[in-house]
């Protein structure tokens, strides 16, 4: 293999080999995400959405949170406010016996299953129609 290596970067030049090498070692965005991983931000956690007080409340008490704990995700992979939320809606995961969500929103949940759990409220983008 070292000798295929070797005569490899004598035709083609070592420039054309060490990008190609880059090239095929460097994962792309979609590969790097894990299982379930929606996408990754920059972005501090706490921008994803407005924080709701009452249903964060709620999360802490096991009253409202996902059905399945990271089923979908986002990660936050910027310098400040490393995290991962985990997503939910009115009508996919959650875990709302006393029907606090609203429909046309996402639920983004920081810590569930802990007494400082966090839920961010965003809109869902509205789909256009053809």
């Amino acid at each position: 293999m070292a000798g295929g290596v070797f005569l490899m970067s004598r035709k083609l030049g070592f420039p054309v080999l060490a990008a190609l090498v880059l090239l095929t070692a460097a994962p792309s965005e979609a590969a790097r995400r894990q299982p379930g991983q929606y996408a990754t931000s920059q972005q501090p956690y706490w921008r994803v959405g407005q924080i709701n007080k009452r249903l964060s409340a709620a999360c802490q008490k096991g009253e409202f949170g996902q059905r399945k704990y990271l089923h979908y995700s986002i990660g936050f992979i910027g310098p400040k406010g490393r995290a991962v939320t985990g997503i939910a809606t009115s009508t996919w995961n959650l875990y709302d016996p006393k029907r606090l969500a609203e429909s046309r929103k996402t639920y983004h949940f920081f810590n569930q299953g802990y007494s400082d759990c966090k839920v961010y409220v965003s809109d869902q983008p509205r789909i256009p129609r053809k």
